[in-house]
């Protein structure tokens, strides 16, 4: 057994107050994933493998996303990693659910923050267009925040692919009015890539679309677009902060767009 193997089961460690709290069962974590079952299969990576789940916490059910790691795999000091993601906080979600250590392998478990706001009903059709862009902004925010987090203990957990193609699907569900198809994802695609932004009116609802500024539109397709149009695993890396400083783009323009008489007095 490697020292670094031993650290894992050292008993003194297990024992330690701050992550006795954050200790999630391993049969638990058989439960959220059926059992680690294919169709939960996010990415296997090198490091680790990724598992979408559902997991039971109290009365709660909580969308996650479990990194799996076997104990040959760890290069880094784990219970470390995990206090430190532990402390991670933002004012719209906390990421970190829990840890595993019960069996030989070892496994962080954080909330899918993508897959839960799919889940949810649609956003509240009187939010006005520069509501809308702001909360997609605190969303990007978000997500970067976490994968930023993620790179900077050096984790590999190799998921921001997927959470940039299923913001991308939000992001045209925020265009249709409700939750896209296939069907309309290739339609949506073939329409951004082949015509000008003033032909995507039948796409987006009237009363939405009299609101938009031109320019605001451009970036927010242009986005969903660049999320869309290759499969998950061939995005390219740090998309998120490209995200943000877009979505800020947009809703600066809209915001001035729909505060025009405001700003001249």
């Amino acid at each position: 057994m490697s020292s670094s193997e031993g650290e894992y089961f050292d008993p003194k460690t297990s024992l330690d107050p701050e992550l006795a709290p954050l200790r999630i069962r391993h049969e638990d974590i058989l439960d959220a994933t059926n059992n680690f079952a294919e169709e939960n299969l996010l990415k296997q990576g090198e490091k680790a493998d990724a598992y979408k789940g559902l997991l039971s916490r109290s009365d709660v059910q909580i969308h996650v996303v479990i990194w799996k790691y076997s104990s040959a795999s760890l290069t880094f000091d784990f219970y470390e990693v995990v206090k430190r993601i532990s402390r991670l906080k933002h004012r719209y979600f906390v990421s970190f659910v829990g840890f595993s250590d019960e069996k030989s392998d070892r496994m962080i478990v954080m909330e899918h923050v993508v897959d839960r706001i799919l889940q949810k009903d649609p956003i509240d059709p009187t939010f006005t267009w520069s509501q809308r862009l702001n909360i997609f902004f605190d969303a990007a925010l978000a997500l970067n925040k976490v994968h930023d987090a993620i790179r900077s203990f050096k984790i590999l957990l190799d998921t921001e692919e997927s959470d940039v193609y299923y913001f991308g699907l939000i992001l045209l569900e925020m265009l249709y009015g409700r939750k896209p198809t296939i069907k309309d994802v290739n339609r949506y695609l073939a329409k951004r890539h082949f015509e000008e932004e003033e032909q995507l009116d039948d796409i987006v609802p009237p009363d939405i679309r009299t609101q938009m500024h031109t320019k605001s539109l451009s970036i927010f397709s242009e986005i969903a677009y660049n999320c869309l149009k290759k499969q998950p695993d061939q995005q390219s890396p740090y998309m998120f902060k490209h995200f943000v400083r877009r979505l800020k783009e947009a809703f600066d323009i809209q915001w001035k767009h729909e505060n025009y008489v405001s700003v001249l007095n």
